[in-house]
């Protein structure tokens, strides 16, 4: 999937691509933010939360919305054999943050298994 073979749709879809990763991060970071405190007032979330003058879940809720048209945006854009690969990369990329210690869902899920990168 090298963008000098596949220019027409890293060209299309590149802009979901950091779309889906900047919101996905956020949502996901959220917690780990908020348990530091001033992580979480630098935060895009509540950043826009509070320039919007909106409640914190409107503005959580909008960027995992925005983060999961994202994820559709790119697979539309995919072909049948592009698409079960980047699936797996978006995937994984909420597996990791639920997994690694640092992003502390472990705290809130003890089930969860954590990863140690």
């Amino acid at each position: 999937m090298s963008a000098r073979h596949h220019r027409a749709f890293w060209s299309a879809a590149l802009s979901s691509c950091v779309a889906f990763l900047n919101d996905v991060n956020d949502v996901l970071s959220f917690y780990k933010e908020a348990v530091h405190g001033e992580d979480f007032l630098a935060s895009r979330i509540y950043r826009r939360s509070v320039s919007e003058g909106i409640p914190y879940l409107a503005a959580y809720r909008r960027s995992l919305d925005s983060g999961l048209a994202a994820y559709r945006r790119v697979l539309d854009l995919a072909t049948d054999e592009q698409c079960p690969h980047l699936d797996r990369y978006m995937t994984a990329f909420a597996y990791f943050h639920f997994h690694c210690r640092r992003y502390r869902w472990h705290d809130i899920y003890p089930g969860l298994t954590p990863i140690d990168i």
